[in-house]
């Protein structure tokens, strides 16, 4: 990988490029995270005029499921792009979106293994009691989860992977093709839990933004807390 401050700014570049052929409009900015194998890809001020519309009306269901449909068709275009940046090949992409505050969130993994060791923790945040809360998430909303990991990746970025969450039921559902609709359901489900359980006094800051997606074929899923900015 070359200079990490160019492969950023290469990738936000691409990313505003990408979503601009793709949607019709760049995000007002674009911030990457990049703690090999993860890239967190943070998207600000990105919400299209129709979509500003359809939200009026209630519509946030119907928005979700254009935006999952477009993003599906060009990830193999978003693979490729990120691939040739990194020079390592990215094997899965996650995707969430914050249409109140006009906000997203791209996950890229690339095909490499995670070492948590080397995802230094900031000094007094406790991992465990980070992984009890998350896994009180998983349990009011799904199940406990088979293994959980954290990683820091910035000073404002936390990233969360979880397997085996899925409840019989919702295997079914998979099974049966209700994949976005099992996605859509359980995006804001997850979204209220984790403001009920209060994760700000285990992490120390203010979290600003919650993101989270899931791979239903492999029972996966990734969680992505932004945090507020310490001052200086």
């Amino acid at each position: 990988m070359t200079n990490g401050k160019t492969v950023q700014t290469e990738i936000e570049d691409f990313i505003s490029s990408f979503l601009s052929q793709q949607f019709g409009e760049r995000p007002q900015s674009v911030r990457v995270a990049i703690r090999n194998p993860f890239i967190a890809i943070q998207l600000s001020g990105f919400l299209l005029a129709s979509e500003k519309m359809l939200l009026k009306r209630q519509k946030a269901k119907q928005v979700g499921e254009t935006r999952d449909l477009l993003l599906n068709a060009a990830k193999p275009e978003l693979f490729r792009g990120l691939t040739k940046i990194i020079k390592n090949d990215v094997k899965e992409v996650y995707a969430d979106w914050n249409f109140e505050q006009e906000s997203g969130m791209l996950i890229g993994v690339l095909d490499a293994e995670a070492d948590p060791a080397s995802f230094n923790f900031p000094e007094g945040i406790d991992k465990e009691s980070l992984h009890e809360k998350v896994i009180s998430i998983s349990q009011k909303t799904q199940k406990v989860p088979d293994t959980i990991e954290s990683y820091w990746l910035n000073d404002t970025t936390v990233l969360i992977e979880r397997t085996g969450i899925m409840v019989d039921i919702e295997k079914e559902l998979i099974k049966n093709g209700a994949i976005e609709e099992l996605r859509l359901a359980k995006r804001p489900l997850e979204h209220r839990v984790m403001e009920f359980l209060k994760l700000e006094p285990v992490l120390k800051q203010e979290i600003s933004e919650l993101f989270v997606d899931w791979n239903f074929e492999e029972d996966k899923s990734y969680m992505v807390f932004i945090l507020e900015a310490k001052p200086d």
